[in-house]
């Protein structure tokens, strides 16, 4: 008995480990890019209802787009240390397009602030959801971890499907932010292809996010292998 409960408090910490780190993770990559969103569609609907309010409705909608190349390969930027010099390169480009709208919804035109489109702005709108699901499921599975310890009881069943919906829902969301990317970059390619801008077009993907939740899949595995050889030791017994 004494040896299972040392398991489990093993299982505990690595959960909670792996907990500080994936909120550590979401905080880094998510907060500050949604908290950057978010201003930016705070202002984008004041233009929208300005332009509403004034009678001229116009959709307003973002894109953002890899550089490959520009018209100017270099932007030369003045240095005051002699004999240094400074150049940039845009790698990234933030656009905001405007066009008429007559006869569509404000509440249409707060849905199409993303790429235009409706679809788009569902989608990324549901990465914040499957993150925060991420962290109610890992908290449900610490809490029975620690109720498990304090018990002397084998783990409980839900914690399996837990992991899995957490592997699941890691994959998912980040290869919707991918697509939304891969969307929004084709639409920008269109409009700045003319002007001598190449966009990157390619389909990307994190594969650190997609790997970190096939590793949450396997654990889960191994968890409910775990689960089948305890109830077959107490049928056995």
């Amino acid at each position: 008995m004494q040896n299972k409960k040392t398991l489990l408090q093993r299982l505990l910490v690595i959960y909670i480990t792996f907990f500080i780190v994936l909120v550590a993770s979401i905080a880094h990559s998510f907060v500050t890019d949604f908290y950057r969103g978010a201003t930016d569609g705070i202002e984008l609907g004041e233009d929208i209802a300005e332009k509403w309010n004034s009678g001229m409705p116009r959709m307003i909608y973002m894109l953002d787009a890899r550089i490959l190349k520009t018209p100017e390969q270099h932007i030369e930027i003045p240095s005051e240390t002699p004999g240094m010099e400074i150049r940039a390169e845009v790698r990234k480009l933030n656009l905001t397009v405007e066009k008429d709208a007559p006869g569509i919804s404000p509440l249409s035109l707060a849905f199409h602030s993303i790429g235009g489109s409706g679809w788009l702005y569902f989608m990324i709108m549901l990465c914040p959801l499957f993150y925060l699901l991420i962290i109610i499921f890992m908290f449900m599975i610490i809490h029975s971890l620690r109720r498990s310890i304090r018990e002397e009881r084998t783990l409980d069943k839900k914690n399996v499907w837990y992991l899995r919906a957490i592997g699941l829902l890691t994959i998912v969301s980040e290869l919707i932010a991918d697509l939304v990317d891969w969307i929004m970059s084709s639409q920008a390619a269109q409009i700045l292809t003319r002007h001598g801008y190449v966009v990157d077009t390619n389909f990307h993907v994190s594969y650190s996010i997609i790997i970190m939740g096939i590793l949450i899949l396997f654990a889960a595995e191994v968890f409910a292998i775990g689960q089948n050889l305890s109830e077959e030791q107490k049928l056995t017994i």
